[in-house]
């Protein structure tokens, strides 16, 4: 039987936090009553005197279901039952939770257009439901053939210059579907399990071809269509990564319940009962939920109330739930924290306890202390009714007087002490979740506050009492205590498993808005976009790769890199680094976001921080963002922002603020900071023989080159930066100035070839006139300051990094050679012309053998055609012996770069040159 640790490894949630199982068997319900008026306290505590005397005005109600109270023996309650039974306070939120849930539902499915073992999985299942149709009329499911056909050709042509031929396959593919859709539903009454899981299938579709066309929110719309139609198709078979990501967190009681069940029973014919009972619940629950987001989805649609989903009513496991309740919640506990926290934990209390008074047991605290010198009888009694009352207006009253008696005191020890049992921390937890008085909630989170910023022990029983952070969630929806709330987690320092919802990324984003001016929570003082910072790292950070790059995604997609700028500019240094490791993250995970980044960034603010970081032996977060706003894929946008880093300090600061960074920089920084130094240096004259920094750029990338080898980080650098100089890059920021040359020599590429199907396809770039004029030009530019100022230093220590270099080195060396050779009419220096082939055709003949891959050799046989040509060497014609030849003929089937070079190598001797394209070159070298 599996245990519950197993269940939530299988389902990929290990160490999440679930709702704190019942401690207390009685169903006494917390009912309210008025607060005590002869306790007062500080105005300053709470917001302003009206929320304090709306509080006392509110309703005293218990609310009841299925005969017992919402706050009874589970005061923390259920994420179906506490929770998700209110709806966001701040309406400003809705809009960004309503782009959230596009983003998620539509970005999954345009995994259909992006994913080749996806779309064959979809198919696959799709071809199943028609065959198991085979009683429906033939027409449903040829049009739904036909269909399928029509979005695969839709997906085949969405890259084509075609607009008729998309826009013709968008609208069969729609229509198709739609009469599918309207067949199934004119059948409805008699709709069977078959028909609904080919109407789930049509509605998956039709999202594809929606996002496909980038209508996001009609897309996500069909997608809620999927688990309405059919949901246990949809979430066992069909979609189950989305339903585990969007819609399991709203419904883990039911899964917890399940296990719990399922560890008592042996019987086949009980469990088989088990699991469609837990089958039927779970398929309620996600049909709810999925209406429930579509009528969020819906334009001018009054908010829907959030759907509850109760456990089943029947169990076995009532007669002994006592005692079970509380190996559950260790359980629970020991999943989220590792088995030795309750030791350590328990070793922390006792060690605080012994310190101020060796007498006192933990067991039997409060009967042994006296309490006519150290605690107040009254005191006493508040701390043992939060600690153990059912009733909630007790335990409000008793919260006044606990807070009371700790600021009269100023925090003092003896008090703190008998603050800090996990009875004590467990019942303030779970006022916080029942409660809806803003002045006693704001109460509790100042003073746990104070006793989590005190003692490490305290923070890990606030986790321990709500590890699924569900009172967090609660909080942080308020829209008068969010700020406050998010201190009181940010001390907790709760971890990314604990964050699983979709909620937290708008919830967090909202603390990053409004956290700028500094909060008080009795004597702590914090500023809340401290805490936003924290959960934003974990949020982005804290989890795998592909959910780390998804949650990146969604902070674009709710609008957070405005922020994230917001503090770039205004912030302090530290606030700026935090804002730039957000922002760094976003861009891997969508790196077509660097286009808003370099038209909003603050580009002064993001030079100071460089020229800060050049003073200080510390991470150099603000030169790698300015290195990954270069890579953009237009050039006239990368001139553009050259241009404006130079007004923001005139042209000369700025270069001798790179200069000074350069010869402070660790050696694996050192391409980089020449990379951007040069491209600075060439928006003047490339022929100017007398720029310094020109000279300490090349000096830098040679000596980077000669020293690969020792250092591997500065090879991975240097490989980048060479890419980078190569000046073109894809819609996403990677450079890949290969493609164009593999273009530019013919080569097309197989599909089916894995080795380049994995890289950008060159249709990404930009094909506009002007661009590509811009780009040769840069190249041009870059050549000249190559071949005049590296001379045989950089063509030698190329060569070698070719043969030598770690594989990514090489290859950017290679690459640079490739387009380093279309401009070799530049070289000024005859003496220098006459060895440039000496020095690089006996590496580039070695990357024509077999080992090598073919786009290498391509580059190769392009390379070397270009330098026989533009060299006239003759001499080199005796470097290529029977073996280099066999090559060539063999690649020539692929290119005709080799086609060519092999009929010159074999004849001895070549034609010369166009005269007509050496008069262009050397024209175009006069106007650089």
């Amino acid at each position: 039987m599996s245990s519950l640790k197993e269940l939530l490894t299988q389902e990929g949630l290990e160490g999440s936090d679930f709702s704190r199982a019942q401690k207390h068997s009685g169903s006494k319900a917390r009912s309210r009553a008025a607060p005590n008026d002869s306790i007062t306290l500080p105005i300053y505590i709470c917001h302003d005197k009206k929320t304090t005397d709306s509080s006392k005005k509110k309703v005293e109600k218990s609310i009841m279901r299925d005969g017992s109270s919402l706050y009874s023996s589970n005061r923390l309650g259920s994420i179906s039952e506490t929770l998700l039974c209110k709806s966001m306070e701040a309406p400003a939120i809705d809009e960004i939770a309503i782009r959230s849930v596009v983003s998620i539902l539509s970005g999954y499915v345009g995994r259909y257009s992006k994913d080749d073992k996806f779309r064959e999985m979809v198919r696959k299942i799709c071809s199943s439901c028609l065959l198991r149709n085979g009683g429906m009329e033939s027409g449903v499911c040829s049009n739904f053939e036909m269909g399928m056909k029509s979005v695969d050709r839709l997906i085949e042509e969405r890259h084509g210059n075609e607009r008729e031929l998309r826009v013709k396959a968008s609208r069969n593919s729609l229509g198709f579907l739609n009469m599918v859709i309207s067949s199934l539903n004119s059948a409805k009454k008699s709709k069977n399990c078959a028909q609904s899981h080919l109407s789930a299938c049509a509605h998956l579709y039709l999202a594809t071809v929606y996002k496909i066309e980038k209508n996001e929110k009609v897309s996500a719309k069909h997608v809620l269509q999927v688990f309405s139609d059919s949901p246990f198709f949809a979430r066992t078979h069909l979609l189950p990564e989305l339903w585990e990501h969007f819609f399991l967190p709203h419904l883990l009681h039911l899964k917890v319940w399940y296990n719990q069940e399922l560890e008592f029973m042996s019987n086949d014919r009980k469990i088989k009962a088990l699991s469609k009972l837990y089958n039927d619940h779970m398929n309620r629950g996600t049909l709810k939920f999925a209406l429930y987001y579509e009528q969020q989805l819906n334009d001018g649609a009054k908010a829907p109330h959030v759907p509850l989903v109760p456990l089943p009513s029947h169990s076995i496991r009532r007669a002994s739930r006592k005692s079970l309740d509380s190996s559950n919640n260790k359980n629970l506990y020991h999943a989220v924290f590792g088995p030795n926290l309750d030791q350590q934990l328990a070793e922390k209390i006792a060690s605080v306890h012994d310190e101020h008074h060796e007498t006192v047991k933990k067991s039997d605290y409060f009967r042994n202390l006296d309490t006519n010198h150290l605690l107040s009888n009254e005191l006493c009694k508040a701390i043992a009714t939060i600690s153990s009352s059912d009733i909630l207006s007790e335990c409000e009253i008793a919260i006044r007087v606990v807070t009371k008696a700790w600021l009269d005191v100023d925090g003092d020890t003896t008090i703190e002490v008998a603050l800090s049992t996990p009875p004590f921390i467990e019942g303030m937890m779970e006022v916080l979740l029942a409660s809806n008085d803003d002045e006693i909630l704001e109460l509790v989170i100042s003073v746990l506050a104070e006793l989590a910023a005190r003692s490490e022990a305290i923070r890990l029983m606030i986790l321990n009492s709500d590890p699924q952070l569900q009172v967090f969630l609660k909080l942080l929806k308020s829209s008068s205590l969010f700020l406050k709330a998010s201190i009181l987690l940010y001390l907790s320092k709760p971890q990314a498993k604990q964050m699983i919802s979709v909620e937290w990324l708008p919830l967090v984003l909202r603390v990053l808005e409004f956290g700028g001016s500094l909060q008080m929570l009795f004597s702590v003082r914090c500023a809340p976009y401290e805490a936003a910072f924290y959960l934003l790292d974990q949020l982005l950070k804290g989890f795998d790769e592909d959910r780390n790059l998804e949650n990146g995604r969604h902070l674009i997609a709710l609008g957070g890199l405005s922020l994230l700028l917001r503090t770039l500019e205004n912030g302090e240094i530290e606030e700026r680094k935090n804002a730039i490791s957000m922002i760094s993250c976003c861009i891997r995970a969508d790196g077509t976001c660097r286009n808003y980044l370099a038209e909003n960034l603050n580009k002064a603010a993001l030079l100071e921080l460089v020229v800060h970081e050049s003073n200080k032996n510390s991470d150099r977060c603000g030169l790698a963002l300015l290195v990954e706003l270069l890579c953009l894929s237009r050039r006239t946008r990368i001139t553009k922002l050259l241009d404006e880093l130079k007004e923001r300090l005139n042209g000369s600061s700025i270069m001798n603020i790179l200069s000074v960074d350069l010869h402070r920089a660790r050696p694996e920084e050192q391409p980089l900071v020449a990379t951007i130094l040069l491209q600075l240096d060439l928006m003047d004259d490339p022929l100017n023989c007398c720029s310094i920094f020109r000279e300490e750029a090349i000096v830098t990338i040679i000596t980077a080159l000669n020293s690969q080898i020792s250092r591997e980080k500065t090879s991975e650098n240097l490989a980048r930066a060479l890419l980078i100089l190569g000046g073109r890059f894809s819609c996403t920021g990677e450079p890949c100035p290969e493609i164009w040359l593999l273009q530019q020599a013919g080569f097309e590429a197989n599909s089916g070839d894995s080795s380049y199907s994995s890289r950008h396809v060159y249709d990404e770039l930009v094909q506009l006139y002007e661009e590509e004029e811009d780009l040769v030009n840069w190249q041009l530019k870059a050549s000249t300051v190559f071949f005049n100022h590296g001379h045989k230093s950089l063509l030698s220590a190329l060569s070698t990094a070719m043969t030598n270099g770690i594989p990514r080195l090489a290859k950017a060396s290679l690459v640079t050679v490739s387009w380093m050779s279309r401009y070799l009419f530049v070289i000024r220096d005859e003496k220098l012309c006459s060895m440039a082939p000496s020095i690089l055709v006996p590496s580039l003949i070695k990357y024509l053998n077999y080992d090598k891959d073919v786009e290498d050799r391509v580059l190769a046989s392009y390379s070397l055609l270009n330098l026989i040509k533009y060299t006239e060497c003759k001499h080199i014609f005796g470097l290529f012996d029977e073996e280099a030849r066999d090559h060539l003929e063999n690649l020539s089937l692929v290119t005709w770069t080799a086609k060519e070079l092999i009929s010159i190598v074999k004849s001895g001797s070549m034609h010369r040159y166009d005269t007509e394209q050496k008069n262009s070159d050397t024209q175009r070298s006069t106007r650089m």
